[in-house]
C-alpha cells in the first residue's frame, strides 16, 4: 500500500529546513538508513536552493509530494521554476550537468532515478526515486 505526504512551502530560504525536517520524520517509517536519509535531505536542499536562487517571483511556492511503498520512495517537486532551472542546467536533457550546475550532479549521483515531466503547457514536475 502506498502512503503519500504532500505539502507546499514558499520559495524562501527560511523554509528549506522544513523540507529537511519532513524527510527526517519520514525516515522513521521508511525502510532506509541514516545515509539514505541524509542523501535525500541534501538532494531536496539542492533543489530548493536552486529554485530560490533562480526565482524572480517572490510569490513562488514549492509543492512536494512524497510517496512511500515497499519498493521505493518517490519525491515529486512541482514548480515551473524547478523544471526551467533543471532543463537550462543541461545541454541534452538530464544526461550532462553544466560546469556551473554542480547541484544537478549531486542530485543525479544520489538518486536512483531522476525524471523531468512536462505537459508542454508550462506545468512541469521533477520526479526523484530512491529504491530500497
Amino acid at each position: 500500500m502506498d502512503s503519500t505526504v504532500s505539502f507546499k512551502i514558499p520559495a524562501k530560504r527560511e523554509f528549506v529546513g522544513l523540507v529537511r525536517l519532513a524527510i527526517g520524520g519520514l525516515s522513521q517509517v521508511a525502510p532506509f538508513d541514516v545515509d539514505a536519509t541524509e542523501d535525500l535531505k541534501l538532494v531536496l536542499s539542492e533543489i530548493c536552493t536552486s529554485i530560490i536562487n533562480s526565482s524572480e517571483d517572490e510569490d513562488t511556492d514549492l509543492s512536494f509530494s512524497i510517496t512511500l511503498n515497499k519498493a521505493e520512495l518517490t519525491v515529486e517537486v512541482d514548480s515551473v521554476e524547478a523544471v526551467n532551472e533543471m532543463v537550462s542546467a543541461t545541454s541534452s536533457g538530464l544526461t550532462k550537468a553544466g560546469s556551473q550546475k554542480y547541484g544537478l550532479s549531486i542530485i543525479m549521483a544520489l538518486m536512483d532515478k531522476v525524471e523531468l515531466l512536462s505537459d508542454g503547457n508550462g506545468h512541469s514536475v521533477l520526479r526523484l526515486k530512491k529504491f530500497f
